[in-house]
């Protein structure tokens, strides 16, 4: 029997670790809420492009089951890089030096977002949850 088991697990932020770990424990049959400060999943801008080794957040979303649709959202040759100088004529070019597939592809975090809230259960993220808040109103039972 797992220790988890009949428990409510709580995680604290709905970042891609935070929302990847959700998906993970609900693979797994655990009860689990996110909370997560931002009113709703549009609230702000996503910022810039997250490159993911295969050690970690690949390994993650492989596990997770989400590979499929990571695959369908990624941006294949961003991981490259290109260096020239003000003469255009290049000084560094990292395509140049492997030939092999990407062992950091790179993906849009709203995509990536999209991705993991899409895999979790219905009700899962409890938006609007600003930590301080959330912790004062469980402390004062309210």
């Amino acid at each position: 029997m797992n220790i988890l088991t009949n428990k409510k697990i709580a995680i604290i932020g709905g970042g891609p670790g935070g929302l990847t770990l959700a998906r993970l424990l609900q693979m797994n049959g655990l009860d689990v809420k996110v909370y997560e400060r931002d009113t709703d999943k549009d609230a702000r801008a996503k910022g810039a492009t997250l490159d993911l080794h295969e050690e970690s957040g690949l390994l993650a979303l492989r596990e997770a089951g989400l590979m499929d649709e990571f695959k369908a959202n990624y941006r294949p040759g961003a991981d490259k890089l290109r260096i020239i100088d003000k003469q255009a004529n290049i000084v560094w070019d990292d395509s140049a030096n492997r030939e092999e597939e990407s062992s950091r592809p790179e993906i849009d975090r709203g995509p990536l977002q999209k991705i993991l809230l899409d895999s979790l259960q219905t009700g899962t993220v409890v938006w609007d949850s600003h930590l301080p808040h959330f912790l004062s109103k469980e402390i004062n039972g309210r």
